[in-house]
């Protein structure tokens, strides 16, 4: 799996979040899934007002204590409008301008599709001549793409430094 590389500006991104470690994901100690419940259990991508793509959800990474071995925030929200007020909640990240490794899975079932991907990354980021920036780096899930959980397909983007 081969990276595209795009420029993006600053996006703000309005959701819920919490802190956690790779480690603590693998150790079966994690939040993550818990996370994603409760976002579609509280209807929180509904309650975002002002957001600027209404069926994209992202997952944004961000906060990273060094880098993947580190503790991290993970937010899933929505784009929205910059300077907008949020309901008691709802927290704002900021993704920062610059360059982003785009990984693009294959089809498949979700879980499984998004944990290669990030296997794809880890591999990637290791290679000579890759450098993470650890800044901000998020999944991109789409009503169009994602509309089937058993037949997904997802866009990862890392931030890395220009070439």
């Amino acid at each position: 799996m081969k990276p595209t590389f795009v420029k993006l500006d600053e996006m703000c991104i309005a959701g819920i979040g919490i802190r956690t470690t790779n480690q603590q994901q693998s150790e079966g100690n994690g939040s993550i899934g818990e996370l994603w419940q409760r976002f579609y259990r509280e209807g929180i991508q509904d309650r975002t007002p002002n957001r600027l793509e209404p069926d994209v959800v992202l997952g944004v990474y961000s906060g990273y204590e060094s880098d993947e071995s580190g503790a991290y925030n993970l937010l899933i929200g929505s784009v929205v409008q910059p300077g907008s007020d949020m309901p008691q909640g709802l927290t704002i990240v900021s993704i920062p301008a610059g360059t982003y490794a785009v990984f693009t899975t294959r089809r498949g079932p979700l879980v499984e599709v998004v944990v290669e991907a990030w296997s794809h990354v880890w591999e990637w980021s290791h290679q000579s001549g890759n450098k993470r920036t650890f800044t901000a780096d998020f999944e991109r899930y789409d009503g169009h793409n994602c509309a089937d959980p058993n037949n997904a397909q997802v866009q990862l983007f890392i931030a890395c430094e220009p070439d």
